[in-house]
């Protein structure tokens, strides 16, 4: 009998807690936690692994410039760019580096290198800029080419000055016994002179 009792009383328990309601809404909420956490949710971006000959590989090194052909020498773009390393020498004072740009080793200047270089003391900046050419032109064996120039700068007693005219640059033409330095690009002249 006290064991029948004591049955009824464990099932009794037993139906008491699954008669529990479902919501919970009653029940303390356990706080939110802090909001330095990132959500569980929130996606994570990670690159994708590089792979070689992907679009994610760094890009090839750019082949080195083809060495200058002959044609190439001939070129008004070849004597641009003797045009482009004077001014540039002029700029930092390189003279006998400029001076060597003229032809006949500088003399075409009409001066030696010492009063080459005192030409320009009276500049303490000098600018060069040059435009378009005019075509190239032969005659006696050699090709000529005329760029309009301007240079502008600061002289050394303070002011600022422009200059500006033609420089002409010739090399001779692929005739027999000229050298490899006689036919490249010198500058033959200069009209460079003050603008009005």
């Amino acid at each position: 009998m006290k064991r029948t009792a004591a049955l009824a009383l464990l099932l009794a328990a037993c139906s008491q807690q699954n008669e529990q309601p479902a919501d919970n809404s009653s029940q303390p909420v356990a706080p939110a936690e802090s909001n330095d956490a990132a959500p569980a949710t929130a996606p994570v971006q990670t690159p994708p692994p590089a792979i070689p000959g992907n679009s994610q590989s760094p890009p090839a090194a750019p082949a080195p410039n083809p060495p200058p052909t002959p044609d190439s020498e001939k070129s008004p773009q070849a004597a641009a760019t003797l045009l482009e390393r004077y001014f540039a020498a002029v700029a930092t004072r390189r003279y006998a580096d400029a001076y060597a740009m003229w032809g006949n080793g500088g003399k075409a200047t009409g001066m030696t290198l010492k009063q080459f270089a005192g030409s320009f003391a009276k500049y303490r900046d000098y600018d060069g800029h040059f435009g378009k050419p005019g075509a190239i032109e032969g005659a006696a064996g050699s090709a000529y080419i005329e760029f309009p120039v301007q240079v502008t700068g600061v002289l050394a007693k303070g002011g600022g000055f422009v200059l500006e005219g033609p420089m002409t640059l010739r090399r001779v033409n692929d005739v027999d016994g000229s050298t490899a330095e006689q036919r490249r690009w010198h500058i033959e002249s200069s009209g460079l002179k003050p603008r009005p």
